[in-house]
């Protein structure tokens, strides 16, 4: 298991990460989401090691990783890998591997599905991401830290790399993952973090955006936050997106139920209602709401 507890960062009087706590279990893929200067970035290079964070610490199985490269235990693709252009694939690996375990090397350029002789300047973006997700796993580590995998990849590229992930999930990888394309994260993620203001703002296991949930969401004309005491008081799963708008969840299976429920439940409230709407839930409007 991956720990990472209550880590800070400053650049400056800048404090980029203020408390970012999340844990990531053994073949789980956790994905990082959140606007660019976030801090996804400079939470990645404190995970793998390439920077120390001001307080707070990561753990692997238990063991201290904060503030030093863990050799084999971490592997890292960085958002804009760099290679050595004028080698070939079969002579990149092979100088990674230092010339040595030559099935090491075969097993990975057939997993990328990558060409022996191809000139890494030839190749398109998408063979080069998966160049580099090799460099990551050279030597088969514990943890894969990815920063925008599929950045700039059209759909074809960003299937292949979806499929190397599960391969490695299924190796009982820990992998955390960046990016910006949230429905690949929803294909392949086990549990997702919002990083919003320096902090983990939300996190959820993605497992229930496809358990067929939907759900009413209802703006008040006013803030009534008088009324949460008495919508707990009812028993009807909800969340509160700020003092006015309030959606509550409707389960697909019994959708009918839920609605009466709801319906009859607002035309007991002494509340004037702007709009009433139903929508299903998805992480981009999860990231509107949370990172807004």
């Amino acid at each position: 298991m991956l720990e990472i507890e209550e880590i800070h960062k400053y650049f400056g009087e800048n404090k980029v990460l203020n408390g970012v706590s999340f844990s990531v279990d053994a073949g789980q893929i956790y994905g990082l989401i959140g606007k660019n200067g976030a801090g996804k970035t400079t939470l990645m290079n404190i995970m793998a090691g390439l920077s120390a964070p001001d307080t707070g610490r990561c753990l692997l199985a238990e063991h201290s990783i904060t503030g030093s490269v863990s050799g084999a235990s971490i592997g890292y693709l960085p958002d804009l890998p760099a290679f050595y252009d004028y080698l070939t694939v079969d002579e990149y690996i092979d100088f990674l591997l230092e010339g040595k375990n030559k099935s090491r090397k075969d097993n990975l350029i057939e997993m990328m599905d990558l060409p022996h002789n191809a000139k890494i300047a030839t190749m398109s973006r998408g063979m080069r991401q998966r160049l580099g997700i090799a460099a990551a796993i050279i030597n088969n580590p514990d943890v894969v830290l990815l920063d925008e995998p599929t950045s700039a990849l059209d759909p074809s590229g960003r299937a292949d790399v979806m499929k190397i992930l599960l391969r490695l999930k299924e190796e009982g990888k820990v992998i955390v993952l960046s990016s910006h394309i949230l429905a690949d994260m929803e294909r392949v993620c086990d549990k997702v973090g919002f990083l919003s203001g320096g902090t983990i703002k939300k996190e959820l296991n993605v497992e229930e955006l496809r358990e067929g949930c939907s759900f009413v969401r209802v703006t008040f004309a006013e803030e009534i936050g008088i009324v949460v005491p008495i919508i707990q008081n009812s028993g009807i799963p909800f969340d509160i997106i700020d003092g006015h708008i309030f959606r509550f969840v409707i389960d697909d299976t019994r959708q009918k139920e839920d609605q009466k429920k709801v319906f009859s439940f607002l035309g007991k409230l002494d509340f004037q209602i702007k709009s009433i709407q139903n929508e299903s839930q998805n992480l981009d409007k999860i990231f509107a709401e949370v990172c807004r």
